[in-house]
C-alpha cells in the first residue's frame, strides 16, 4: 500500500514520471512526499531527498541528497 502526498501545484505529467521512477528504482519508499522544488519536483522519505530536474517534458537528471 502506498501513502503518496503530492503537492496540487506540479505537472500532473511530470508527477506520472516521477511515480513511474520511484516504482522502478524506490519500490521500497512507499511513503514519500512530492513538492515543489527550485526548478525541479522535490521528493522525501525518511532521510532522503531527490530532487528531480526536467527538460522537454522527460526526466533530465536526478540528484540525490
Amino acid at each position: 500500500m502506498s501513502n503518496i502526498s503530492i503537492h496540487p501545484e506540479l505537472n500532473p505529467l511530470e508527477v506520472i514520471l516521477v511515480q513511474d521512477y520511484m516504482s522502478a528504482h524506490w519500490a521500497n519508499a512507499t511513503h514519500y512526499t512530492m513538492t515543489r522544488g527550485n526548478d525541479c519536483i522535490w521528493v522525501y522519505f525518511s532521510h532522503v531527498n531527490l530532487y528531480f530536474i526536467f527538460r522537454n517534458g522527460r526526466i533530465a537528471d536526478v540528484q540525490i541528497d
